[in-house]
């Protein structure tokens, strides 16, 4: 693999709002500041760290150049997105407390409107890495129940604790808590594979598959979201800002162990 411009990590962790990143930073001790807003480890070797962490911003649009930036300044061979999202009532039992580590995200904010009703659009962005759900994934998420039902989350009344990688996201670029919306209520319609929505995932993958103009660079992706809340539940707004802390810390400590797994079974193939 080649090296970034600045740097070549082993895996890039992003972040889109503030209790993600104090929570991923926190987990991984990543407090020495590299150029570009970038954080790493004070053991680490500035020049070859294992692990780096850039907060991207809000919304599939504003996340696009910072995470582009990022692969062509680090190099990451894994980019891991991590934090919260909206959970659908319903769907695979899922609940606040729960990870979602989806196979594949769909983009829902790209449509045309006519008299034949609302008709999807779409554009080319990458999925997460098949190998990666398959021998890293898959028996972590199988062990993290056991290990956290028990474990409440913002209080008593939530225990997470299940790790859903069958099931996938829905990116879209508003907060969906009404559930007597016209909008909400055709996401959730028309995406009946989901078991989750957020603001940024589409944008990031998307910014995968256009850094992709070396044949020598195939980076790979992952998608970690823990459910803050049930978009369709009553004070949506305030469930999440009561639990947004907590569930970022969630997915930062799934994300932490995936990431320790990761280095010590994958190869290094930094040239040094």
């Amino acid at each position: 693999m080649t090296d970034g411009r600045h740097t070549h990590a082993r895996v890039a962790i992003l972040t889109a709002i503030p209790e993600e990143t104090s929570a991923v930073r926190s987990r991984f001790n990543l407090t020495m500041h590299l150029k570009h807003d970038y954080y790493t480890s004070p053991s680490a070797n500035p020049a070859f760290p294992d692990v780096i962490h850039c907060q991207v911003g809000r919304g599939n649009l504003q996340v696009g150049d910072p995470t582009k930036d990022l692969i062509e300044y680090t190099q990451p061979e894994l980019l891991v997105f991590c934090g919260i999202a909206g959970g659908i009532n319903g769907r695979e039992g899922v609940s606040v407390g729960d990870l979602v580590v989806p196979p594949y995200i769909h983009y829902c904010s790209f449509a045309k409107l006519s008299k034949l009703g609302r008709q999807t659009r779409f554009v080319p962005y990458d999925h997460p890495s098949i190998k990666l759900h398959k021998y890293h994934v898959a028996h972590i998420g199988y062990d993290w129940r056991r290990k956290n039902r028990k474990k409440p989350v913002g209080g008593k009344k939530y225990r997470g604790g299940k790790v859903l990688t069958d099931s996938s996201i829905v990116a879209g670029d508003k907060v969906y808590g009404d559930p007597t919306n016209e909008e909400q209520r055709w996401v959730v319609r028309n995406f009946d594979d989901a078991v989750a929505i957020d603001m940024e995932s589409a944008g990031v993958c998307r910014a995968v598959a256009a850094s992709r103009n070396n044949p020598s660079y195939n980076p790979r992706l992952l998608v970690v979201r823990c459910v803050s809340d049930m978009i369709d539940a009553k004070g949506n707004n305030e469930q999440r800002g009561k639990n947004k802390k907590a569930t970022s810390e969630i997915a930062s400590a799934f994300v932490h162990e995936l990431v320790n797994e990761f280095l010590d079974e994958e190869p290094d193939t930094r040239l040094r």
